[in-house]
This record gives C-alpha cells, sequence and structure tokens, in this order.
C-alpha cells in the first residue's frame, strides 16, 4: 500500500447510533482514480503551499487541517471565510466569485492565483482554460478545494505517531516532475464533484 494510504481509522457514530469505522483509506479509495495524482501532489504540499494573487496579496495556505487559521478550507478563517476580503471563497471580494479581477473562479480572470511552494511558482488555480501561464499547469480551484476537503476528512496521527500523510519534503523539481503529466483544464471539476466525493 502506498505511504500516503497508510492512515489511522477514525470511530464515528451515524444518525441511527450505530458505530462506524473510517480510515483515511476509506475516505482515499472514495476519489476516483483519474484525481489520485492530484492527491498526491496536494498531500505533498498540504500546509507548505501558499495561495498568492498577482496583485500580491497572500490568500492562504494549502492546508487539510480546518483548524489552522490560515487554511483555505477553514470556514472561520481569514482565508477560507465567505465573508473574508481575502478569501477566494468571498464571491462579492476582487479574490473569490465568477467575477472578481483576481478570482481563480472567474473563467475571464486574466490574473488568477498561483501556488507557491518553496518561493517558487508551481501552477495556477484557475477556471479560464485558456490562460497563457508561460509554462504553470491550470488546476481547477473546485477540484483543489473538494480534495482538500475529503483530504480533511482523514483522521491526523495522534502526537507522538508516526505521520500518516506525505509531508512536505519533497523539492520543487520532484513536484514539477509529478505535475508535467498532468492536465488541470482537461480535468475540469463542477461543485457538484464535492458531494461524489464526500
Amino acid at each position: 500500500m502506498p505511504e500516503f494510504m497508510q492512515t489511522r481509522s477514525q470511530t464515528s457514530i451515524s444518525d441511527n447510533g450505530m458505530i462506524n469505522q473510517v480510515s483515511g483509506t476509506d475516505i482515499l479509495m472514495k476519489i476516483p482514480t483519474l484525481f489520485r495524482p492530484y492527491v498526491e501532489l496536494f498531500q505533498a504540499i498540504d500546509g507548505h503551499g501558499q495561495l498568492w494573487s498577482p496583485s500580491g496579496q497572500f490568500l492562504g495556505r494549502l492546508c487539510s487541517d480546518i483548524h489552522k487559521s490560515n487554511s483555505i478550507i477553514n470556514p472561520d478563517g481569514e482565508y477560507g471565510s465567505p465573508y473574508s476580503l481575502t478569501s477566494i471563497h468571498n464571491r462579492e471580494c476582487e479574490y473569490g466569485g465568477e467575477t472578481g479581477e483576481y478570482s481563480p473562479f472567474n473563467p475571464n480572470s486574466k490574473n488568477p492565483p498561483i501556488v507557491f511552494y518553496r518561493c517558487q511558482p508551481l501552477f495556477v488555480i484557475t477556471t479560464h482554460l485558456a490562460l497563457y501561464t508561460n509554462g504553470l499547469k491550470l488546476i481547477d480551484p473546485y477540484l483543489m478545494l473538494t480534495l482538500y476537503e475529503a483530504l480533511s476528512r482523514i483522521p491526523k496521527p495522534a502526537p507522538n505517531s508516526s505521520p500518516t500523510l506525505i509531508h512536505s519534503s519533497a523539492s520543487v523539481e520532484e513536484l514539477q516532475t509529478k505535475l508535467r503529466p498532468l492536465n488541470g483544464s482537461a480535468f475540469y471539476a463542477s461543485p457538484s464533484l464535492s458531494s461524489q466525493l464526500i
């Protein structure tokens, strides 16, 4: 079994009172095979990838921990809140919605956010499928957010236990090699994808 799939199990109680064992492997197995290379990529940069607008505004960290204040999936944090002026989730600001000048959801934005890792640009988050990026790959924001939501449901290791996910030890070159065969624009995901994975 690949290292990224070796996870602890978590006990949950269903609505009818039954005890269910949910493991990280179960969650990852729900993700279609087509998207597994993206899962590996997002796990490798989890907590270390940074989302930046070309305007110079920091837009948060790509982090599956919804409790981290700077995570893009923390609904109460500055970068994950639908009300924050520096969140891609705010449909009314320049960084979010389908009309925001710097929004990854604007299919006409010429300046969508870029993910940086170790101070190097890795890829562009956008729904603008024909955007010229000077060689950077395009990755759909719905796909990225859906996968981070799925990763957030994987049980985290207990303190002083072995890690369950790949932690950021990959070099920029290794990640760029992983990105080469991926074609984010071909895997455009709609918001309904999240309901299939979760």
